[in-house]
């Protein structure tokens, strides 16, 4: 966290972010050249977001004298990624908001992350990013333009490498999903030597850059919707937990796609 200043900052910006692994805090305060960050945390919290997110916001604002009240709103990343940490971030920002009528931000995650290295790159930048065993999101730009070149879709490694090769040959490529299919990856960018695999450093958003995103993103008092775009596992094996319970799973699917649909 910054080191504490002596003064009470107000109207700050809340930057939150918990779509993999790494659950980011942020606060920013107003200065005469707009906002920079006050203070950051983040914590490598697999499944524990909910036990360490409130406590963590509530230590960074004591840290500065102030309270929610403080807040002027609140921006936070909407996904795609861990259902969970999607779910625990929205939550809490919405039940923040509620309470002081505070208007909320929602960031997409994949152009967040390619907003890192977007200025060191040029040419296509593809971004992809951890869902489950065996696939991968995945969102294509331009750099440093960040022009999207291909939608947002889950994928199959080999549907993802498919559709990056009818982007070109030349390529820059960045994201959790290169560290969790590493053989993967060092075989196709063996098999294309155009592509160029980024390290680690940006497979998590800068405060900087999820501050900025969150400044950027256009607030509203309406509540936010999580970004999913493939089924969750619950969803994906509905037939085999209908099954357990003792019911019918076409039955089971029905509900649920009524449920959709209310």
């Amino acid at each position: 966290m910054s080191a504490v200043s002596c003064h009470k900052p107000d109207r700050l910006v809340l930057a939150l972010c918990g779509s993999e692994e790494r659950l980011q805090i942020v606060l920013g305060e107003p200065g005469p050249n707009g906002y920079s960050v006050l203070a950051a945390r983040q914590w490598h919290a697999p499944r524990q977001s909910l036990k360490v997110l409130v406590p963590g916001i509530k230590a960074a604002l004591d840290g500065f004298g102030v309270t929610t009240d403080a807040l002027a709103k609140i921006a936070c990343v909407r996904g795609p990624g861990s259902f969970t940490g999607l779910r625990v971030v929205l939550a809490a920002a919405q039940g923040i908001a509620a309470g002081h009528d505070l208007p909320l931000a929602g960031v997409d995650y994949l152009p967040l992350l390619a907003s890192g290295p977007a200025s060191l790159v040029t040419g296509p930048l593809h971004v992809l990013t951890y869902a489950r065993r065996g696939l991968v999101y995945s969102q294509s730009f331009e750099a440093p333009t960040l022009v999207e070149t291909a939608p947002l879709m889950s994928f199959t490694l080999k549907d993802a490498a498919a559709r990056m090769a009818e982007l070109g040959n030349t390529a820059t490529l960045m994201g959790s999903g290169l560290r969790k299919n590493p053989d993967f990856f060092a075989e196709l960018a063996a098999a294309n030597t155009g592509y160029t695999l980024l390290d680690a450093q940006w497979d998590t958003p800068s405060p900087d850059t999820l501050l900025a995103a969150g400044i950027q993103a256009v607030a509203s008092a309406d509540s936010m919707d999580p970004v999913y775009v493939r089924p969750t596992d619950a969803e994906d094996n509905l037939p085999q937990i209908a099954k357990k319970r003792g019911l019918d799973p076409e039955a089971a699917k029905k509900r649920l796609d009524k449920l959709r649909n209310q």
